[in-house]
């Protein structure tokens, strides 16, 4: 079922925000402008190259894909509006570029199966979830270095004990690192604060 409640948080809220950023290069992206073109490209590559790989499950293949989007975007004779359509462009590219990757793999009958293909709602889920996890992912990239790896290890649900074995360090010095990294997350994403649930701050103790 789709996460209505999470779209409907990250289009009133985190659109508002960001979309006054986006329009300021538009029309450097419309007019083909280099730098303008670069700093997109770099704030944009990595959300488009996990929205590849979840049908392609291969990350070399969805960065080539990814790649391809954004060689589609500057040769074309598009002209763009807004952010959505920009972003719809690119998102949509992905998907059918990754599609016919896969057109004679078994994998194809696996998503037509669960109606993943030409849901525009699968579509529509899953590239507001990359951008909100983007967000999220820079903002630990901010971190120390060992606070980071904390974050990171706790995201793919480690217990304290196994995080401090891994890092060779004690259990009390991973609740303290989690309480450190939390504050500073809560700093880096202050305008989206709504995002900070996501990342279940609670469990972290």
């Amino acid at each position: 079922m789709a996460n209505y409640w999470f779209i409907d948080i990250f289009f009133i809220f985190g659109g508002r925000f960001l979309k006054t950023a986006f329009m300021d290069i538009i029309e450097g992206i419309n007019g083909k402008n280099n730098r303008v073109f670069k700093v997109f490209f770099e704030e944009n590559f990595s959300s488009i190259v996990m929205f590849a790989d979840k049908y392609l499950d291969d990350m070399e293949a969805a960065a080539d894909v990814a790649q391809e989007c954004f060689i589609r975007l500057w040769h074309g004779n598009q002209t763009f509006e807004s952010e959505d359509k920009v972003k719809g462009f690119l998102y949509t590219t992905a998907r059918n570029l990754a599609l016919n990757e896969l057109k004679h793999d078994a994998l194809v009958s696996r998503y037509v199966q669960k109606g993943m293909l030409e849901s525009e709602e699968y579509l529509r889920d899953n590239v507001v979830e990359e951008e909100v996890y983007a967000i999220i992912y820079k903002a630990i990239d901010e971190l120390a270095p060992q606070s980071r790896k904390v974050i990171l290890l706790s995201l793919q649900d480690l217990s304290n004990g196994e995080i401090a074995e891994k890092l060779g360090i004690s259990v009390n010095s991973v609740r303290t690192l989690k309480q450190n990294a939390y504050k500073r997350l809560k700093g880096l994403l202050k305008e989206y604060f709504y995002f900070l649930f996501l990342l279940d701050f609670t469990s972290w103790s």
